[in-house]
């Protein structure tokens, strides 16, 4: 019996060795591959890429612009794992004066699909006008899951000029 409880615990110590041995672990290119994927963009496609390391949150930020429209792209990508838990892009347009609005629920329709989810789910979280220094937007906000997103959309266009979400867990 002394034996059998012996051999269990040895192969249980080598499994977690083993486990933390072969974790998945990023490096600054594994970050830069992740988030350029994720924006479905090739090197070639993009500039002014940065990857920095924050030792505080063991995670990689990840920064660059879409040469085609000048899109800027910000990620927060775990070193431990690979996974992103932050996404934004600040796409740029040229600012609106106008007044008029394409409604809340068209914004919401547009939020949901810039997200990939449903309009139920958006129409749940928080959807509000603001005229703010000669340009109109909706600021549309809503949990999915795990992830908390927050989508501005120009209120005369419907265009998306801030898309981003973020990983809460639990």
């Amino acid at each position: 019996m002394k034996r059998l409880v012996s051999v269990v615990l040895a192969v249980i110590m080598v499994m977690a060795m083993s486990s933390s041995v072969f974790a998945a672990s990023v490096d600054t290119n594994g970050a830069q591959s992740i988030a350029l994927k994720n924006a479905k963009l090739t090197k070639a496609q993009v500039k002014n890429l940065k990857v920095k390391y924050d030792r505080d949150d063991a995670e990689f930020d990840v920064k660059f612009v879409r040469k085609s429209d000048g899109a800027k792209f910000s990620y927060e990508i775990r070193k431990s794992n690979g996974k992103i838990y932050d996404k934004s892009i600040d796409y740029k347009y040229k600012r609106n004066s106008s007044r008029k609005k394409i409604g809340q629920l068209a914004a919401q329709k547009k939020a949901a699909k810039s997200a990939g989810v449903s309009l139920a789910v958006v129409k749940n979280g928080k959807c509000k006008y603001e005229y703010d220094d000669g340009e109109g937007i909706y600021e549309v906000e809503f949990r999915n899951g795990k992830y908390k997103y927050e989508i501005e959309i120009l209120a005369p266009t419907g265009k998306v000029t801030d898309y981003s979400w973020e990983y809460k867990g639990r």
